[in-house]
This record gives C-alpha cells, sequence and structure tokens, in this order.
C-alpha cells in the first residue's frame, strides 16, 4: 500500500518523464522489495555483491564531489553542482519502476555517472578547467569508505561472476632491463657494487672505473719484425663498428688486433701486420665507416690506407717536419677530408676528392705478390687550405724559451730553419653539423684556436686569423706556460677535454668557444656563414675545471687522453695516460663533483676568471708587482710538486681511479673500443685490453699474491674501503 511522500523530500524525485495515456500510480512497496534495496547495515553481508557495490556507489555522499564533470574530451553534458547529502535521508522514489529482466549490475555496467539531482539552491552548471577536470576524473579510481561492513552473517556469500585476478608480484629494479638499472643507478640503490643501497641518494663514482681489470691473456708484446728484441709502440686507434685495434709502433708498421669478447683468437694475437712508412708512425685514425685509416709518421708524409687491401690510396706530403696528428673530417665529407698538424707549426687540409696520380710512389714489393688483381696507384693528396705558423710564439714566449726546457724539440732530420716554429701537437674537429670548425693546441701554451677550414690561409708569411682564441689558466701567469697533448669531445660535445702538461686535463665549454656574437657556432639554418679574411681573434672562454691525480703526470708529448662516449648503458669515462706506469681513469658526469663546482663557482668574479682576460693573447699571464716590476720566473724539474706550486682559480677533481700493476714505464696512448673496453700502449713493449667485470676485478685486489694469481695482471685501484662486505660493518657495529 502506498503513501504520499513527504515535502521534505521531494529534492530526491527523479526527473519528470514524459506522460502516456495511461494513468500511472505509485509503485507498491513490498516487504521483499524493502528488504532488497533498503536493508539496514547491521545485516549487510561482508563481501557484497557487484550489484550491491553499484548501489554503494551511487548512493554514497561523496558522489557529487566525485562525479563533478566529466573530463574534458568526454562527450557527455556536465552535471549540476549540490550540496552534499546523507545516505540516511534517502528515501524511494514514487514513481512505478517497469518490470525489467533481473540482471546483475556490476560497477562497468553501470552509469559513467549517477543521474542529476536537484538542488535546493537551484540549477548550477558549469564546465571545470582541465586540471580539476583531470582530478574529479582520478578520484574516480579512489575506493569509498563510507560503507561500513560490520555483520559476518553472510560470509559466505561468494559471488561467481566476481572477476579474481592474482596480484602481480613487486620486480625488483634490475629485473625491469635497461630502464630499471639506470633507474636505480640514479638513486644510489646499487647491490653488489660496493656499499650496497648507500644513505646518500647518489652513487659513488667509483661504480663507474673500479671494475676494469687486464689479465695475461689480454696482453700483447710489441716484437721487432726487423730482427730479434721488440719495438716499442707509439700510438692505437680502434674501429668505430668492431673491436679491431690498430697499433702503429716505432719500425713504421701497423698491427690489427682483436679485441672482441666473441673472437676466435686472443687479443695477444696479431690478427694482421703491414708496412706502412719507414719511420715511426706517431698517430692513427679511422674513418666513420672504417674502410680507411689515416697514418701520421715521423717520415714527415701521412697515408690514407684501404683497409681491405692494405694499400695505400693518398700519399700526404707537404709538411716540412714531423706530423705529430691526423684527424678525418666527419659529417657530409664522407672520409675525403682530413685534417694535419706537424712540427713545423702548420695544419693542412686535405681532400681526397681532389687528388691525382703519384708517379714516383713506390709501394711495398710484397704487398702486390698475393693480389690477383693489379692495384690502382695511390693519389698525392691536395691541400686544399692551410695553416702556417698556427700558433706562433708570443715576445713574452720567446723571451721564457730557454727556461721552458726542451719542448717538443725536432729531429736530425728536420729542417733546421724551423727552431722558432711551434709544434702543433693537438687536432679535433667538432661533430657533424659543425665539422667545418677545428680545433688546435701547441706545445707552446694552454691556449685553444678554432678555426674555420673554409677561410682561405695560403701565405707563408702571414699569420693567419683564427676564429677564437681561448684563454689559458690563471695559475700558468703565475708560474710559466705549459702546452697540450692531446684534445677529445665529450659524448654529446657540450664539454671538450685538453690534456695539459702542468698535469691537469682542462674541461671547456664548446659553447663558449667564442664569447659575444658567435654565428660559426650556429648549426641552424642551414650553413653558418663564413667569417671574412683576416678578421678579429675573438676571445674565448678559459677553462670551467680540472682533473688531477696523485699517479697522473704529463712528461712527454706522447701522453693522449680518450673519451668513453656514453652509451649501451655504459657511463661516459676519461682516459689519460701517464708516466707513473698506469693509466687513470676520471668520470666526467658533473654530478660526482657537483659541490666542488658550486663552491668554487659562488666565490668567482670577472676579476678572478678567465672570463675577464684579454682579447689579446700576448698580455695574458703577464704579472707586475706593486712596484710595477716583473715577477721571476722559478724553474723546476720535479713534476711531483708542481700541482702545489700552482694557485688555481678554477675547480680541480681529483677523484680518478689508476690502472695499477699492468704495466712498468710510461703509459702514453690511449683509446677505447666500440664495447666499452680501454686499450692502453706503453713504453713497456705492451699493449694491453682493459675489460669491465665486478668479481674478476675484486678477486684481483682482494685475493692477494698466493699462488701466482696477479702475476701479469692489472686492476682498478680504488682504495680499502671499496670491497668491504656490508655484513662485516653491521658485525663491527654490533661489537662496539
Amino acid at each position: 500500500m502506498s503513501s504520499p511522500m513527504p515535502d521534505e523530500n521531494s529534492r530526491f524525485l527523479s526527473p519528470p518523464r514524459q506522460r502516456s495515456g495511461k494513468e500511472r500510480k505509485d509503485p507498491s512497496i513490498t516487504p521483499r522489495k524493502f528488504k532488497r534495496f533498503f536493508t539496514p547495515r547491521s545485516r549487510v553481508p561482508s563481501k557484497l555483491s557487484p550489484a550491491r557495490r553499484a548501489l554503494r556507489d551511487l548512493g554514497a555522499p561523496s558522489v557529487n564531489r566525485r562525479y563533478q564533470t566529466p573530463a574534458p574530451s568526454s562527450p557527455l553534458k556536465p552535471v549540476f553542482e549540490e550540496e552534499p547529502t546523507d545516505e540516511d535521508d534517502l528515501a524511494p522514489t514514487p514513481s512505478r519502476v517497469a518490470k525489467r529482466r533481473k540482471m546483475l549490475h556490476t560497477p562497468e555496467s553501470s552509469p559513467v555517472r549517477p543521474p542529476s539531482f536537484a538542488s535546493t539552491s537551484g540549477l548550477e552548471s558549469g564546465l571545470l578547467s582541465p586540471i580539476q577536470s583531470l582530478k574529479s576524473s582520478q578520484e574516480l579510481c579512489e575506493p569509498s569508505h563510507d560503507y561500513s561492513d560490520d555483520d559476518d552473517s553472510n560470509d559466505g556469500y561468494d559471488d561467481p561472476s566476481t572477476p579474481t585476478h592474482p596480484l602481480k608480484p613487486l620486480r625488483s629494479l634490475p629485473s625491469r632491463g635497461l630502464a630499471g638499472q639506470l633507474a636505480q643507478r640514479e638513486l644510489g640503490g646499487l647491490p653488489r657494487a660496493g656499499h650496497a643501497y648507500m644513505s646518500c641518494p647518489a652513487a659513488d663514482w667509483r661504480v663507474d672505473t673500479a671494475n676494469f681489470y687486464s689479465r695475461p691473456d689480454d696482453v700483447h708484446t710489441c716484437a721487432s719484425h726487423e730482427g730479434p728484441g721488440q719495438c716499442i709502440p707509439f700510438c692505437t686507434a680502434t674501429c668505430h663498428r668492431s673491436g679491431i685495434t690498430a697499433i702503429g709502433d716505432e719500425e713504421g708498421r701497423v698491427r690489427l688486433l682483436d679485441s672482441s669478447s666473441d673472437s676466435s683468437e686472443p687479443f695477444s694475437n696479431i690478427h694482421l701486420t703491414f708496412t706502412a712508412h719507414t719511420n715511426a708512425i706517431i698517430d692513427l685514425h679511422f674513418s666513420d665507416n672504417d674502410y680507411l685509416l689515416a697514418t701520421a709518421s715521423g717520415d714527415q708524409t701521412g697515408q690514407v690506407i684501404d683497409m681491405m687491401t692494405q694499400s695505400p690510396v693518398a700519399y700526404l706530403g707537404q709538411h716540412t717536419a714531423s706530423l705529430k696528428q691526423i684527424r678525418f673530417q666527419p659529417g657530409q665529407s664522407n672520409s675525403s677530408v682530413l685534417a694535419t698538424s706537424s712540427r713545423d707549426g702548420s695544419v693542412q687540409i686535405w681532400d681526397l676528392r681532389c687528388s691525382r696520380p703519384v708517379q714516383d710512389f713506390q709501394t711495398s714489393e710484397d704487398r702486390n705478390t698475393n693480389l690477383s688483381y693489379r692495384l690502382a696507384p695511390p693519389k698525392r693528396g691536395c691541400a686544399v687550405n692551410s695553416f702556417y705558423h698556427a700558433h706562433a710564439r708570443t715576445s713574452r714566449q720567446i723571451r721564457q724559451s730557454p727556461s721552458i726546457g726542451p719542448g717538443d724539440t725536432p729531429s736530425r732530420r728536420e729542417m733546421p730553419s724551423r727552431s722558432n716554429d711551434v709544434s702543433v701537437t693537438a687536432l679535433q674537429f667538432l661533430p657533424a653539423g659543425q665539422e667545418h670548425l677545428l680545433l688546435t693546441a701547441c706545445e707552446a701554451d694552454a691556449t685553444i684556436k678554432l678555426w674555420d677550414i673554409r677561410s682561405i690561409h695560403s701565405s707563408r708569411n702571414k699569420v693567419p686569423s683564427a676564429l677564437s682564441v681561448t684563454a689559458p689558466p690563471e695559475s700558468h701567469g703565475n708560474w710559466r706556460p705549459f702546452g697540450i697533448s692531446s684534445l677529445a669531445l665529450g659524448t654529446d660535445a657540450s664539454r671538450l677535454y685538453a690534456l695539459c702538461k702542468d698535469n691537469t686535463v682542462y674541461a671547456y665549454s664548446t659553447a663558449h668557444l667564442i664569447l659575444g656574437h658567435a654565428p660559426e657556432l650556429s648549426c641552424r639554418n642551414g650553413e653558418p656563414p663564413r667569417r671574412r679574411h683576416n678578421a678579429i681573434t675573438q676571445q674565448g672562454l678559459g677553462p670551467l675545471y680540472g682533473f688531477r691525480h696523485p699517479s697522473f703526470h704529463a712528461t712527454s708529448f706522447y701522453i693522449k687522453c680518450a673519451v668513453r662516449p656514453a652509451r649501451d648503458g655504459r657511463s661516459e669515462l676519461l682516459a689519460v695516460g701517464s708516466n707513473d706506469s698506469c693509466a687513470v681513469l676520471f668520470p666526467t658526469q658533473e654530478r660526482y663533483f657537483q659541490d666542488e663546482l658550486s663552491g668554487m663557482m659562488s666565490s668567482m668574479s670577472l676579476d678572478n676568471s678567465t672570463i675577464a682576460t684579454t682579447a689579446d693573447p700576448t698580455s695574458t699571464g703577464t704579472k707586475r708587482s706593486a712596484a710595477g716590476v716583473r715577477r721571476p720566473l722559478f724553474r723546476t724539474n720535479s713534476s711531483t710538486s708542481l700541482s702545489a706550486r700552482l694557485k688555481d682559480n678554477i675547480p680541480i677533481i681529483r677523484r680518478g681511479t689508476p690502472l695499477v700493476r699492468a704495466h712498468d714505464r710510461e703509459v702514453g696512448s690511449v683509446a677505447w673500443t666500440n664495447e666499452g673496453k680501454l686499450v692502453t700502449v706503453g713504453d713497456d713493449y705492451l699493449i694491453r685490453c682493459w675489460s669491465e667485470d665486478r668479481e674478476q676485478a675484486e678477486d684481483l685486489r682482494m685475493g692477494g699474491e698466493s699462488g701466482g694469481r696477479r702475476w701479469g695482471c692489472g686492476w682498478a685501484e680504488t682504495g680499502d674501503d671499496w670491497d668491504i662486505i656490508d655484513d662485516d660493518d653491521d658485525d663491527d657495529d654490533d661489537e662496539d
């Protein structure tokens, strides 16, 4: 029997429907219907059916807060805002509900939003902002805790239609692939790598350098091919796409070694060897496609060798002194443009596409005997641009030349008139997109010059004009100038590393090689404009910071540096040779030494920084006392006390890892393979290949000398506190 609803509940009536011809009466409420839809809370079972969960969601007090408006992309109209209501005030609607087929209602089959309710204050509608709409849509997934389950009378109720999915197990970050390992590495949780799960959310810098080791099978002894004995290897270069490593020795021969992990022959065996020059090979470099190998020799010539036939395809012979470095130009030149530097102070730009045949060039006789076809004669390379006197000495450097030392002295075969020439010891092209820019460094000072090879310089009597020249470190002005022996670019070419003879590797910003307006450094809008001839050389920013280590001493220009690019999950590392019979690894990620950088940079100003130096390189480093008298220069032959005498105004990073017990003499050239392995060349006739493995390196550090287990091996020396087991630390704490 139906009864009229009270007026105070009229605001919960359903929206009016269209009237039909048949008169509709209020629906009758039977005890069965009443118990089905309005069961008291004390009798609600603990396990709710999908239909009751849907009813709970529709009648929850927070429904208005959760369903304010659909998402911005939803086609549904906005719902009306209303004041929150209590569930106890809900009452059945007087309209008669049509008989429908019984079915189980699930949250998936429920409406996206509840029906609109009338508000006592009026109907207000409107769209929310995208942020509020996103918040309201996220609240759809939040469970409502307004409905309590107190009665356990129906514990046995179980709806077979309720889907039951097994919970997914939690997986550790290392098991989630490379992305998970990188995330764990950034957060500092590194199990089985020194101290596991560090309290500070930053990994120890030794994580990148502590796993290097070398076994006796990873060593090649450079034996002489001209007679009994051994010969000294001078340089090394690695292929970009394979594990082949080229070694140049003092006899002018090139030997190829295979450093691949899946190689059928060990690194100690020679894969291939051939003669390239009649004098020592000073430098090597592979083209981008690894088909060509460029060599620079002490016989004042260079060659471009075809690696398929091991025969020269071009002959580079325009220098008047021994060559120092040779580099292929990256980018669009397709391995056709090269740059060479020499002790005669010049830089030559070669284009193999403009070469002509050489009639008097004699190739090795044994190279053509086993070939079934006739090789094309080599061509004489055409020098399309020349930078003579690229780093001419200043008047101050000429006055200080007796106190500087021997430096990069010429050999007996070189012209005696070049005693005042400054040897160009390092070359480096900028990456593709800026390949028209070339960086050079010399033996006289620590300045780095930036050149545009598109600007033609062919006069021997005039000093060419560079785009810019960087300021040397201020500490050199208080002491004496020091030369640079090697240049290397970082992975993204944002940092330039220069190995200086003051036992420091300086880091430069490539974006600030030219201060002020620098259209030549732009990579946008096609080809950058060319600098007009004989334009004024602009000033470049000095070094940002430097790397030093007690085991790193650069006493000769044969000591080089190389950067391992950050790829395939491997971090970027800087490797340098040293006179202390070891190579040293420096991590280059600036997050490891952010405190040193921020502390030093905050105290710097234009008055005491390298930015404030003048554009005239002749005035840099000239220091006078208050009385106007120039300070005397003191000379020392002790390289160990040199770092203590220098007064630096830039941050000096002393975080490095030496690779010990592998060489007995000076380590000169270093190179990284495509697999992230390191190849070091020493004056002890040994070429070593270094691999990464935590267990192998830890065994060599902690195993001791028993049974000759360390014989012929080398490892990364990380300190006594690195290989301590965490359990031992806990036991020690308990005893205290």
